[in-house]
């Protein structure tokens, strides 16, 4: 299998995972398009992503996202609130350590859902409040 980047699996929806060919750019959609799947896709690559400028839901979960300089492109997405990432190498192995709730929502504080959970913020200023 060959590995594609966000923006060639976009371009290119190949015939082996629809039941015909279908050509899409993402300059066509990227001012509208509100959600987007992109599930088992051999992705590494977020390049491009900031043209989704109205995304809101992105689930793109079992991809090959092994790298936080590539997660943090997702925070371009000023709609973005709802990601299902797990299955990338990324998370896989923060979740392995504990860490990928908190590391995640750090590097992306408007998501209100991630891998199907909702996002609980904790209070900046614990001390807020009290007298």
């Amino acid at each position: 299998m060959v590995k594609q980047e966000f923006s060639e699996a976009l371009v290119h929806c190949w015939p082996e995972y629809l039941d015909g060919p279908l050509w899409v750019t993402k300059e066509a959609v990227g001012d509208t398009l509100e959600e987007l799947w992109i599930s088992y896709n051999l992705i590494e690559k977020l390049k491009g992503i900031k043209c989704m400028k109205n995304l809101k839901v992105l689930y793109m979960s079992n991809n090959l996202v092994k790298d936080w300089s590539e997660f943090v492109r997702l925070g371009e997405l000023p709609c973005l609130v709802d990601l299902v990432f797990v299955g990338n190498p990324l998370e896989e192995k923060h979740s392995a350590e504990g860490t990928w709730m908190d590391e995640a929502c750090k590097r992306l504080p408007n998501l209100k859902k991630l891998d199907g959970t909702p996002v609980i913020k904790q209070e900046e200023d614990e001390g807020e409040g009290e007298s």
